[in-house]
């Protein structure tokens, strides 16, 4: 249970770095090809957090709240990270969904490529 509330708190922090690591491909030459593999991440990720928020609140009756920074209420019970446990979360759920357990292929879309 412990693992799904670790994973329910970094996947909308490692969406977020996804995001930005997306910008700094615009410049690439083969952009295209790692934009649609964020993009597949991302909509993975989107996916999962979904269904582990449905069952932290459905099957285990957990509700967590983003306090701020680092700082999560978890039914009504005051939880903090430090920042250095949320890099680490976030760098293994990004690791899982790029290349690890939960990685997966993506489809290439058509789309021009800038010369």
């Amino acid at each position: 249970m412990e693992e799904l509330i670790k994973k329910y708190i970094a996947i909308p922090m490692a969406i977020a770095v996804f995001k930005q690591d997306k910008e700094k491909f615009s410049e690439f030459q083969l952009r295209n090809l790692y934009e649609d593999m964020i993009d597949s991440i991302i909509e993975r990720m989107h996916q999962d957090y979904f269904k582990i928020k449905t069952e932290l609140l459905t099957k285990h009756h957990i509700e967590i709240k983003r306090i701020k920074k680092g700082k999560y209420e978890i039914n009504k019970e005051m939880v903090e990270f430090k920042p250095e446990e949320l890099k680490e979360m976030t760098k293994q759920l990004m690791t899982d969904y790029s290349h690890g357990k939960k990685a997966a292929r993506f489809e290439v879309k058509d789309r021009p490529w800038n010369e």
